[in-house]
């Protein structure tokens, strides 16, 4: 039998990140717990409609519930979900601190059900582009990574929840999430850290650019920039090795394909034009030779396709808890590197 998912919110991330994902992993979009019925029903009149998450939990028919509620609510909601014998995906970030992170994981343990986090972007194309080129050793030793993820987004004094201060909201845990988890995903746990999260818009109330560093063995840097007050957000990508370097402007084309209705079964989605791919620049004899490089397609509903599969079959689910932690862990140090003038040992 399919697994059946039902969603914990039906604002942006449920309707556009998880809704249009599901059915190209061979999930069924069963039903929603929202306050806003009609808009589930005009884009899935087929799904049910819960009026509190609570009575989701108590559809037997409910294997696997996906948390795509404000931050603040991540731990409560998910362990409940566990509790009540669910599998669980958490969208990004995982948890509001590392304590919260561990409450989760004792639930998921105890309960005996998965529990992952909704890492999209580790199948983003520019990202599968670059572990691709990383693999193939193109690149050679990598001295120097940098992560750019930035938006411009005016003044922040507006009402949405995003907006107003409390645990685990801010753009280190928004943005700076995805980007932490790739280079977790990359290089594997700093020994250091520094950074600062600091709010830079009129009215702000929760920090809106955060700036991380995080230190390697040896000569390897990776700093991570990310920002709601950004005019220019074309870089995405510069990476250096002593081989090579890759070069990358632009997001990933996925989040506009998904805002203006693509889903992954239609053709082309994931696909990148030849304007948006990036530059690979190799060393040869000594000689620098720069190339376009083409960009892989982008597969986010990858993330869904394992964890059918780790359901079903057993197995590991497609985010690590343990890694979902670690990312908490790091932005977590960075934020007091921010507050103390101190890097912060990990």
């Amino acid at each position: 039998m399919a697994v059946k998912a039902g969603i914990i919110g039906y604002g942006l991330a449920g309707r556009v990140f998880h809704a249009p994902l599901l059915p190209a992993a061979g999930i069924t979009f069963h039903g929603v717990a929202s306050s806003k019925p009609e808009a589930v029903k005009a884009d899935h009149p087929e799904a049910l409609v819960y009026a509190t998450p609570e009575e989701m939990f108590a559809d037997d028919a409910i294997d696997l519930v996906i948390v795509a509620s404000p931050t603040p609510t991540h731990t409560p909601l998910a362990i409940a979900a566990l509790e009540a014998g669910k599998h669980v995906i958490v969208d990004k970030p995982f948890a509001a601190t590392v304590a919260d992170a561990d409450a989760m994981i004792a639930a998921a343990e105890n309960a005996g059900r998965i529990l992952t986090c909704f890492q999209n972007r580790r199948w983003d194309g520019d990202f599968l582009t670059l572990r691709k080129l990383r693999d193939e050793g193109a690149l050679g030793h990598i001295q120097s990574f940098q992560s750019h993820f930035e938006f411009f987004k005016g003044d922040g004094s507006g009402d949405r929840w995003q907006e107003k201060a409390a645990p685990g909201v801010g753009v280190q845990f928004d943005l700076g999430a995805h980007q932490v988890d790739q280079a977790l995903v990359l290089f594997g746990r700093p020994k250091w850290v520094e950074g600062e999260a600091i709010v830079q818009r009129a009215g702000g109330e929760v920090a809106d650019r955060f700036c991380l560093t995080m230190g390697y063995d040896g000569a390897l840097r990776v700093q991570i920039y990310c920002s709601y007050v950004s005019p220019d957000f074309r870089t995405k990508y510069v990476v250096q090795g002593d081989q090579g370097a890759y070069r990358k402007y632009h997001m990933d084309i996925q989040e506009p394909q998904l805002r203006e209705g693509m889903t992954p079964l239609d053709p082309g989605f994931g696909v990148e034009p030849k304007e948006r791919f990036g530059t690979l620049s190799r060393v040869r004899n000594g000689k620098v030779i720069n190339e376009v490089y083409p960009t892989e397609p982008g597969t986010q509903h990858e993330i869904y396709l394992r964890l059918r599969k780790a359901i079903e079959d057993g197995g590991d689910p497609p985010v690590l808890p343990s890694e979902a932690r670690m990312t908490i862990e790091v932005i977590e140090a960075g934020v007091k590197a921010g507050e103390t003038g101190q890097r912060m040992m990990l």
